[in-house]
């Protein structure tokens, strides 16, 4: 596997140091949007790109919901929040942009501290999963007991060095997609011949048939791009 890394000079030689990626899970209220994600059910909130936790972190979030317009207006009455501009609005996932308000997240201060990235900040049900960058595994470790001593409860789920997570968090299903894609598949929408109608699809999850068609093309974009991706050669 082809591996990343920083570059040090030690007593004259070039040392690589290995950049760290860690998967964490930590509840909303430690985070961000913690009124929201008690509410909000099986919505999706994602923060949008790879960016530093300096002072202007995550200015876009994209909501995937059955009725976006609600968790949006959620959003809006954070605390932490000052206003919510919708930038882009579909049926089930609109894109929007925060500009964040008030003291700064315990888990957000810790990670600062520690000089981590955030590369992936995806939340669902109620659970925020974040893939944070590290230039060692000292400095995870002092990012982990910053967060101890903040009184945050941090679950490590994955540690590895060298590439990041192939898939990013962009590409990834939503719940609403994903719903969809299982209950055609079942339902035999995608036999020959067809088994089941868009409408009678539609009926069974509950949504118009203009949603349920957006949803299956949008599920099934994320997951050819993703495929191909993979698939794809390295460039000579």
């Amino acid at each position: 596997m082809e591996k990343t890394g920083a570059i040090h000079v030690l007593g004259g030689s070039l040392v690589a140091r290995m950049v760290v990626h860690a998967t964490v899970a930590v509840a909303p209220r430690e985070f961000l949007l913690g009124r929201t994600l008690a509410v909000a059910g099986d919505a999706r909130i994602e923060l949008e790109c790879a960016v530093p936790l300096g002072d202007r972190f995550a200015p876009y979030l994209t909501i995937a919901a059955d009725d976006p317009k609600t968790v949006c207006d959620l959003v809006a009455a954070e605390p932490s929040v000052d206003r919510v501009d919708p930038l882009r609005r579909g049926d089930d996932e609109w894109l929007v942009r925060v500009r964040w308000t008030g003291p700064r997240s315990p888990v957000l201060t810790a990670l600062r501290d520690a000089d981590a990235v955030c590369v992936e900040a995806v939340a669902t049900r109620g659970t925020w999963h974040l893939t944070l960058r590290f230039d060692s595994h000292e400095q995870l470790t002092d990012c982990y007991h910053r967060c101890l001593d903040r009184d945050v409860r941090l679950s490590v789920d994955r540690v590895h060095e060298g590439e990041g997570l192939r898939q990013s968090a962009s590409r990834a299903l939503t719940s609403a997609q994903r719903e969809a894609l299982a209950t055609a598949f079942d339902a035999g929408y995608f036999a020959v011949p067809r088994e089941v109608t868009l409408a009678e699809l539609a009926d069974r999850l509950g949504i118009s048939d203009t949603a349920a068609s957006q949803r299956l093309r949008r599920g099934l974009q994320n997951l050819l791009a993703d495929t191909l991706e993979a698939d794809a050669p390295d460039p000579a």
